[in-house]
């Protein structure tokens, strides 16, 4: 029975129940009064308890009437709300956004372009997951995230891609090295040292361009160390386990015990957005539009 109530219904007992008279509801209902005294009666006939006693000078509400008075009040209170949010999500201005970051992301560009779009959207949520970046780009296509920041460029079908920034890759030396009071050191001088290195699947391209450098000066670079992040990379070249060439921004974390020296050949890393070709989510695009036009005036 519930089931069967409809809108329509619910809409001509809470006007008649607001007006009291057949007459003035029917007239701003716009239908006719038998028409209207007719589905009232079908109301209590299918809800089986009488809504308004009826005389010939007045109407007023039973007491079950005005119990189901204030139920179907919420009702429609509830349904204006999930129309209000639906608009918004649709427009934008309600909703979450899921984005996938690396650590190094949150100490350059990601704080200045989270305190841009909170200024925007201040009603959306933002979800915030550090994953390295080869993960963050399987979150992306698996749905886990809505937008992945990562280090270095990322070659995928079904990815759109936005570059931030370029940040130069720099050699790491402990400050009590030979080449710490350097301007500039050639990758080549490195060639004798341990390096300290992340895994491949980390971050598969910059794993590579790092390779690729000291391939093309003449050296395979022994690992002596390896290391799951940035800032553990740092750490381990300042207690002298080793050298590494990293992004500059690494000097954000601010390890002790170290020195970054501009390296050459110049070589730069990308910080990359992506999202999926087919995202749908409109507070997602927003996320993005308000990424560009960060990256645009800061970077």
């Amino acid at each position: 029975m519930d089931a069967d109530l409809g809108l329509r219904q619910l809409r001509y007992f809470t006007v008649l129940a607001e007006e009291l008279h057949f007459g003035r509801a029917a007239a701003r209902l716009r239908v006719a009064q038998p028409a209207l005294s007719q589905a009232i009666r079908r109301l209590e006939g299918r809800l089986g308890f009488v809504l308004f006693v009826r005389t010939s000078r007045r109407v007023e509400l039973t007491h079950q009437g005005a119990s189901f008075l204030a139920n179907a009040r919420r009702v429609f209170a509830e349904l204006r709300s999930g129309v209000d949010s639906g608009r918004a999500i649709a427009a934008g201005r309600l909703g979450n956004v899921a984005i996938g970051h690396t650590a190094l992301a949150m100490v350059t560009v990601l704080p200045q372009v989270l305190r841009h779009f909170r200024e925007r959207h201040p009603l959306v949520r933002l979800t915030l997951r550090e994953l390295p970046s080869g993960a963050q780009i399987e979150s992306l296509r698996a749905g886990y995230v809505d937008v992945a920041l990562v280090t270095g460029t990322f070659i995928e079908d079904g990815l759109s891609s936005l570059e931030l920034q370029r940040d130069p890759l720099v050699a790491l030396v402990p400050s009590s090295h030979r080449l710490a009071r350097c301007r500039q050191v050639s990758v080549a001088s490195l060639a004798e040292e341990p390096f300290v290195l992340f895994p491949r699947d980390q971050i598969p391209p910059v794993h590579d361009q790092i390779l690729g450098l000291c391939r093309s000066s003449g050296f395979e670079p022994a690992i002596g160390q390896v290391a799951q992040s940035w800032h553990m990379m740092a750490a381990l070249v300042g207690v002298g386990l080793g050298v590494a060439v990293v992004p500059r921004s690494v000097k954000r974390y601010g390890v002790a015990g170290v020195r970054h020296i501009p390296i050459r050949p110049t070589v730069s890393v990308a910080t990359t957005l992506y999202w999926r070709a087919d995202q749908s989510s409109a507070v997602a695009r927003h996320f993005i539009s308000t990424t560009q036009a960060t990256a645009w005036n800061e970077y």
